[in-house]
């Protein structure tokens, strides 16, 4: 580089030989080659996670599903350990009858909370 004038101002020599414009060439083609990859690298980037946020929703349905099901199971469950409580109630109360009639009474309604309960 030269100096033109004293102003302070440069001007830029281009280079004579075929080498240095070859180097120099190349020297250009390996930036825009790195800035090529740092851009795919990044749009690479934003694909992996589109994908980690696409498998973390589906998990979370899942989940969700999975819960309703237990939910339901649940429900299911509690409601027939609520009828063992009352069937071993009336077993209870007919073993602290003293009247046979009494005593029949409470094992029969314990005989009817075991039948299975009619849906509509």
């Amino acid at each position: 580089m030269s100096e033109e004038g004293g102003k302070g101002r440069r001007r830029m020599d281009l280079p004579k030989r075929r080498e240095d414009l070859e180097r120099i060439s190349e020297e250009v083609e390996a930036r825009e080659h790195s800035e090529m990859e740092e851009e795919h690298h990044h749009h690479h980037h934003e694909e992996e996670v589109e994908d980690v946020v696409s498998v973390l929703e589906l998990l979370v349905d899942s989940l969700n599903a999975n819960y309703k099901s237990l939910e339901s199971t649940v429900n299911i469950h509690s409601d027939e350990i609520i009828r063992i409580y009352k069937i071993l109630a009336k077993i209870v109360e007919a073993c602290g009858e003293a009247d046979p009639s009494a005593r029949e009474k409470s094992l029969k309604e314990a005989v009817e909370l075991l039948r299975p309960p009619v849906k509509a």
